[in-house]
Protein backbone atom coordinates (compact mmCIF):
# COMPACT_ATOMS: atom_id res chain seq x y z
CA UNK A 1 0.00 0.00 0.00
CA UNK A 2 0.97 3.23 -0.64
CA UNK A 3 2.15 5.11 3.23
CA UNK A 4 -1.24 7.36 2.97
CA UNK A 5 -4.53 7.08 2.28
CA UNK A 6 -5.77 10.63 1.24
CA UNK A 7 -8.08 9.40 -1.61
CA UNK A 8 -9.73 6.08 -2.71
CA UNK A 9 -7.54 6.25 -5.63
CA UNK A 10 -4.62 5.60 -3.39
CA UNK A 11 -5.54 2.07 -3.66
CA UNK A 12 -5.17 -0.98 -5.72
CA UNK A 13 -8.11 -3.32 -6.67
CA UNK A 14 -6.71 -5.68 -4.78
CA UNK A 15 -5.76 -3.79 -2.01
CA UNK A 16 -9.77 -3.01 -1.73
CA UNK A 17 -10.73 -6.46 -1.46
CA UNK A 18 -7.87 -6.93 1.38
CA UNK A 19 -8.92 -4.45 3.19
CA UNK A 20 -13.09 -5.57 3.05
CA UNK A 21 -11.28 -8.96 3.89
CA UNK A 22 -10.17 -7.87 7.03
CA UNK A 23 -12.97 -5.55 7.64
CA UNK A 24 -15.34 -8.79 7.35
CA UNK A 25 -13.00 -11.05 9.16
CA UNK A 26 -12.47 -8.38 12.49
CA UNK A 27 -16.20 -8.19 12.43
CA UNK A 28 -16.33 -12.30 12.66
CA UNK A 29 -14.30 -12.10 15.76
CA UNK A 30 -15.75 -12.59 19.00
CA UNK A 31 -15.27 -9.89 22.47
CA UNK A 32 -12.92 -12.32 23.62
CA UNK A 33 -11.00 -13.10 20.58
CA UNK A 34 -11.07 -9.29 20.45
CA UNK A 35 -9.28 -8.65 23.55
CA UNK A 36 -6.20 -10.67 21.99
CA UNK A 37 -5.76 -8.12 19.65
CA UNK A 38 -4.86 -5.46 21.98
CA UNK A 39 -1.06 -6.45 21.92
CA UNK A 40 -0.72 -6.05 18.14
CA UNK A 41 0.37 -2.25 18.40
CA UNK A 42 1.00 -1.47 22.43
CA UNK A 43 3.42 1.76 22.11
CA UNK A 44 2.67 2.79 18.87
CA UNK A 45 0.81 6.19 19.47
CA UNK A 46 -2.14 7.55 16.38
CA UNK A 47 -2.86 11.20 16.42
CA UNK A 48 -6.51 12.40 15.99
CA UNK A 49 -6.32 15.74 14.26
CA UNK A 50 -9.91 17.22 13.64
CA UNK A 51 -10.51 20.28 12.64
CA UNK A 52 -14.12 20.15 11.73
CA UNK A 53 -16.73 18.73 14.23
CA UNK A 54 -17.44 14.73 14.31
CA UNK A 55 -19.02 11.63 15.99
CA UNK A 56 -18.65 8.27 13.78
CA UNK A 57 -15.34 9.50 11.96
CA UNK A 58 -13.51 9.98 14.74
CA UNK A 59 -14.85 7.89 17.99
CA UNK A 60 -14.69 4.92 15.52
CA UNK A 61 -11.04 5.67 14.78
CA UNK A 62 -10.53 5.46 18.59
CA UNK A 63 -11.67 3.00 18.99
CA UNK A 64 -10.21 0.91 16.13
CA UNK A 65 -6.67 2.22 17.24
CA UNK A 66 -7.55 1.59 21.16
CA UNK A 67 -8.69 -2.04 20.17
CA UNK A 68 -5.02 -2.99 18.86
CA UNK A 69 -3.71 -1.26 21.95
CA UNK A 70 -2.41 2.09 20.13
CA UNK A 71 -2.30 5.12 22.24
CA UNK A 72 -4.42 8.11 21.04
CA UNK A 73 -4.01 11.97 21.77
CA UNK A 74 -7.23 13.57 19.97
CA UNK A 75 -6.05 17.61 19.04
CA UNK A 76 -9.12 19.83 17.32
CA UNK A 77 -8.31 23.26 16.17
CA UNK A 78 -9.57 24.96 18.75
CA UNK A 79 -6.88 23.28 21.07
CA UNK A 80 -4.33 23.75 18.79
CA UNK A 81 -1.94 26.74 18.00
CA UNK A 82 -3.48 26.56 14.44
CA UNK A 83 -5.53 28.71 16.35
CA UNK A 84 -2.96 31.04 16.55
CA UNK A 85 -1.86 30.80 13.07
CA UNK A 86 0.08 28.20 12.55
CA UNK A 87 0.26 26.47 9.47
CA UNK A 88 -0.22 22.63 8.11
CA UNK A 89 4.00 22.60 6.98
CA UNK A 90 4.53 23.57 10.52
CA UNK A 91 1.61 21.62 12.25
CA UNK A 92 2.46 18.40 10.69
CA UNK A 93 6.53 18.81 11.43
CA UNK A 94 5.61 19.43 14.89
CA UNK A 95 3.01 16.11 15.18
CA UNK A 96 5.56 14.50 13.11
CA UNK A 97 8.20 15.37 16.16
CA UNK A 98 6.71 13.97 19.08
CA UNK A 99 6.71 10.85 17.36
CA UNK A 100 3.01 9.69 16.80
CA UNK A 101 2.79 6.64 13.99
CA UNK A 102 -0.40 7.63 12.34
CA UNK A 103 -2.33 10.12 11.95
CA UNK A 104 -5.83 11.03 10.88
CA UNK A 105 -6.73 14.26 9.68
CA UNK A 106 -10.08 16.18 8.87
CA UNK A 107 -9.76 19.70 7.32
CA UNK A 108 -12.39 22.26 6.05
CA UNK A 109 -9.86 22.82 3.00
CA UNK A 110 -9.83 20.64 0.02
CA UNK A 111 -5.55 19.64 -0.33
CA UNK A 112 -5.04 20.32 3.36
CA UNK A 113 -4.50 16.65 4.42
CA UNK A 114 -2.35 15.81 1.21
CA UNK A 115 -0.57 19.10 2.34
CA UNK A 116 -0.25 17.86 6.32
CA UNK A 117 0.61 14.51 4.87
CA UNK A 118 3.53 15.58 2.63
CA UNK A 119 5.59 17.01 5.95
CA UNK A 120 4.37 14.33 8.23
CA UNK A 121 7.02 11.19 8.96
CA UNK A 122 4.38 8.28 9.42
CA UNK A 123 1.36 7.34 7.14
CA UNK A 124 -1.60 9.95 7.18
CA UNK A 125 -5.33 8.55 6.52
CA UNK A 126 -7.63 11.39 5.28
CA UNK A 127 -10.46 12.08 7.85
CA UNK A 128 -12.74 13.92 5.26
CA UNK A 129 -10.98 17.42 3.27
CA UNK A 130 -13.21 20.00 2.12
CA UNK A 131 -15.97 19.07 -0.11
CA UNK A 132 -13.08 16.58 -1.76
CA UNK A 133 -12.49 13.22 -0.28
CA UNK A 134 -13.91 11.54 2.60
CA UNK A 135 -12.45 7.97 1.45
CA UNK A 136 -12.80 5.70 5.02
CA UNK A 137 -16.47 6.76 4.64
CA UNK A 138 -16.92 5.69 0.98
CA UNK A 139 -14.87 2.77 1.99
CA UNK A 140 -17.72 1.52 4.45
CA UNK A 141 -20.68 1.84 2.72
CA UNK A 142 -18.62 -0.13 -0.15
CA UNK A 143 -18.37 -2.32 2.40
CA UNK A 144 -21.94 -2.38 3.61
CA UNK A 145 -22.80 -3.33 0.08
CA UNK A 146 -19.93 -5.64 -0.52
CA UNK A 147 -20.89 -7.81 2.07
CA UNK A 148 -24.51 -7.93 0.02
CA UNK A 149 -22.98 -9.05 -3.01
CA UNK A 150 -23.95 -5.61 -4.43
CA UNK A 151 -20.52 -4.13 -5.53
CA UNK A 152 -21.04 -5.08 -8.49
CA UNK A 153 -21.01 -3.84 -12.37
CA UNK A 154 -24.93 -3.45 -12.66
CA UNK A 155 -25.66 -1.92 -9.45
CA UNK A 156 -27.96 1.00 -9.46
CA UNK A 157 -27.94 3.13 -6.85
CA UNK A 158 -28.90 6.68 -6.17
CA UNK A 159 -27.05 9.49 -4.16
CA UNK A 160 -29.54 12.32 -2.87
CA UNK A 161 -29.05 15.47 -1.11
CA UNK A 162 -27.02 18.46 -1.89
CA UNK A 163 -24.20 16.74 -4.08
CA UNK A 164 -22.97 20.11 -4.42
CA UNK A 165 -21.28 20.26 -1.13
CA UNK A 166 -20.49 16.62 0.07
CA UNK A 167 -17.06 15.06 -0.10
CA UNK A 168 -19.08 11.70 0.75
CA UNK A 169 -20.79 12.25 -2.55
CA UNK A 170 -17.46 12.43 -4.02
CA UNK A 171 -15.68 9.75 -2.42
CA UNK A 172 -18.29 7.25 -3.15
CA UNK A 173 -18.97 7.95 -6.95
CA UNK A 174 -14.95 7.82 -7.17
CA UNK A 175 -14.90 4.20 -5.69
CA UNK A 176 -18.21 3.09 -7.53
CA UNK A 177 -16.59 3.55 -10.75
CA UNK A 178 -13.42 1.34 -9.58
CA UNK A 179 -16.37 -1.64 -9.60
CA UNK A 180 -17.66 -0.47 -13.02
CA UNK A 181 -20.81 1.35 -11.38
CA UNK A 182 -22.30 4.19 -12.47
CA UNK A 183 -24.23 5.92 -9.90
CA UNK A 184 -27.15 8.06 -9.90
CA UNK A 185 -27.00 11.71 -8.53
CA UNK A 186 -30.28 12.63 -7.35
CA UNK A 187 -30.46 16.86 -6.01
CA UNK A 188 -32.03 20.00 -6.85
CA UNK A 189 -30.73 22.21 -9.52
CA UNK A 190 -28.89 24.46 -6.82
CA UNK A 191 -26.98 21.68 -4.89
CA UNK A 192 -26.13 20.11 -8.26
CA UNK A 193 -22.64 20.56 -9.37
CA UNK A 194 -22.17 21.23 -13.04
CA UNK A 195 -19.63 18.68 -13.69
CA UNK A 196 -18.11 16.29 -11.70
CA UNK A 197 -14.28 17.06 -12.56
CA UNK A 198 -12.83 18.33 -9.27
CA UNK A 199 -9.36 18.01 -7.37
CA UNK A 200 -8.91 15.30 -5.68
CA UNK A 201 -6.50 16.61 -2.88
CA UNK A 202 -3.17 16.64 -5.10
CA UNK A 203 -2.55 17.91 -8.79
CA UNK A 204 -4.27 15.35 -10.25
CA UNK A 205 -7.75 15.71 -11.36
CA UNK A 206 -10.19 13.43 -12.11
CA UNK A 207 -13.34 12.82 -13.86
CA UNK A 208 -16.07 10.85 -12.20
CA UNK A 209 -18.93 9.35 -14.19
CA UNK A 210 -22.23 9.33 -12.95
CA UNK A 211 -25.82 10.14 -13.72
CA UNK A 212 -27.94 12.92 -12.87
CA UNK A 213 -31.77 13.24 -11.83
CA UNK A 214 -33.54 16.23 -10.69
CA UNK A 215 -36.75 14.14 -10.09
CA UNK A 216 -36.56 11.82 -7.00
CA UNK A 217 -40.07 9.45 -7.47
CA UNK A 218 -39.14 8.56 -10.62
CA UNK A 219 -36.19 6.65 -9.78
CA UNK A 220 -37.51 5.09 -6.50
CA UNK A 221 -38.39 2.04 -7.87
CA UNK A 222 -35.43 1.18 -10.27
CA UNK A 223 -32.86 1.39 -7.64
CA UNK A 224 -30.99 -1.13 -5.21
CA UNK A 225 -29.80 1.29 -3.06
CA UNK A 226 -30.54 4.75 -1.94
CA UNK A 227 -27.75 7.04 -0.14
CA UNK A 228 -29.92 10.32 1.54
CA UNK A 229 -27.27 13.08 2.31
CA UNK A 230 -28.53 16.07 4.58
CA UNK A 231 -28.06 19.79 3.31
CA UNK A 232 -24.36 21.29 4.17
CA UNK A 233 -26.22 24.53 4.79
CA UNK A 234 -22.40 25.12 6.97
CA UNK A 235 -20.63 25.45 3.26
CA UNK A 236 -23.80 27.62 1.84
CA UNK A 237 -21.93 30.57 2.93
CA UNK A 238 -24.44 31.86 4.64
CA UNK A 239 -26.87 31.88 1.34
CA UNK A 240 -29.98 30.24 1.35
CA UNK A 241 -29.39 28.54 -2.02
CA UNK A 242 -32.55 26.09 -1.46
CA UNK A 243 -35.62 26.76 1.24
CA UNK A 244 -36.18 23.34 3.42
CA UNK A 245 -39.63 23.06 2.51
CA UNK A 246 -39.25 23.09 -1.32
CA UNK A 247 -35.86 20.40 -0.40
CA UNK A 248 -38.73 18.40 1.82
CA UNK A 249 -41.16 18.67 -0.85
CA UNK A 250 -38.76 17.25 -3.60
CA UNK A 251 -36.36 15.08 -2.12
CA UNK A 252 -36.99 14.17 1.31
CA UNK A 253 -37.44 10.56 1.90
CA UNK A 254 -40.47 9.54 4.12
CA UNK A 255 -43.39 6.96 4.61
CA UNK A 256 -45.07 7.90 1.04
CA UNK A 257 -42.02 7.41 -0.96
CA UNK A 258 -41.12 4.21 1.02
CA UNK A 259 -43.83 2.57 -0.37
CA UNK A 260 -42.25 3.49 -3.80
CA UNK A 261 -39.01 1.70 -3.03
CA UNK A 262 -38.54 -1.67 -4.27
CA UNK A 263 -38.94 -4.28 -0.88
CA UNK A 264 -35.01 -5.43 -1.21
CA UNK A 265 -33.46 -2.17 -1.87
CA UNK A 266 -31.36 -0.87 0.59
CA UNK A 267 -31.29 2.70 2.52
CA UNK A 268 -28.35 4.37 3.81
CA UNK A 269 -26.89 7.69 4.91
CA UNK A 270 -23.28 8.87 5.96
CA UNK A 271 -24.73 10.30 9.25
CA UNK A 272 -25.57 12.56 10.86
CA UNK A 273 -29.26 12.61 9.55
CA UNK A 274 -31.50 15.83 10.28
CA UNK A 275 -34.68 14.16 10.94
CA UNK A 276 -37.27 15.67 9.45
CA UNK A 277 -35.27 17.21 6.62
CA UNK A 278 -33.68 14.62 4.08
CA UNK A 279 -35.37 11.38 5.80
CA UNK A 280 -38.23 11.40 8.31
CA UNK A 281 -38.93 8.86 11.59
CA UNK A 282 -40.59 6.26 9.51
CA UNK A 283 -37.15 5.85 7.28
CA UNK A 284 -35.37 5.09 10.37
CA UNK A 285 -37.07 2.32 11.26
CA UNK A 286 -37.53 0.72 8.09
CA UNK A 287 -36.22 -2.68 7.89
CA UNK A 288 -34.22 -1.52 5.00
CA UNK A 289 -32.48 1.15 6.69
CA UNK A 290 -28.66 -0.17 7.31
CA UNK A 291 -27.48 3.15 9.25
CA UNK A 292 -26.30 1.72 12.47
CA UNK A 293 -24.70 -1.34 10.29
CA UNK A 294 -22.92 1.39 8.20
CA UNK A 295 -21.49 2.70 11.27
CA UNK A 296 -20.78 -0.37 13.29
CA UNK A 297 -18.61 -1.62 10.04
CA UNK A 298 -17.06 1.42 10.08
CA UNK A 299 -14.96 0.54 13.09
CA UNK A 300 -13.70 -2.31 10.98
CA UNK A 301 -12.78 -1.04 7.94
CA UNK A 302 -10.73 1.51 9.91
CA UNK A 303 -9.41 -1.19 11.82
CA UNK A 304 -8.09 -2.46 8.97
CA UNK A 305 -6.36 0.21 7.50
CA UNK A 306 -4.92 1.29 10.91
CA UNK A 307 -3.73 -2.42 10.87
CA UNK A 308 -2.12 -2.22 7.27
CA UNK A 309 -0.66 1.13 7.56
CA UNK A 310 0.50 1.08 10.96
CA UNK A 311 2.10 -2.44 10.63
CA UNK A 312 4.35 -1.83 6.92
CA UNK A 313 6.14 1.26 8.38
Amino acid sequence: MKRDLITVTDLTDDELQNIFQRAQGFERTSAQERLSLRGKLVGKHCLLLFYEPSTRTRLSFEVAAKTFGMDVCVATAESSSVAKGESIEDTAQTCGALGFDLAVMRHPDDGAVAEFAEHFPTPVINGGSGKSAHPTQALLDAYALWKRDLLREGLRIAICGDILHSRVARSNVRLLNRFGITPMLVAPKELMPDGFTLEAGTSDTESLQAETQHNLDDILGEVDAIMMLRTQTERHGGVVLIRPKDFIAGYQLNAQRLEKLRADAVIMHPGPVVRGSEMTDDVMQDKRTIIVEQVAGGVFVRMALVDLLVQQT
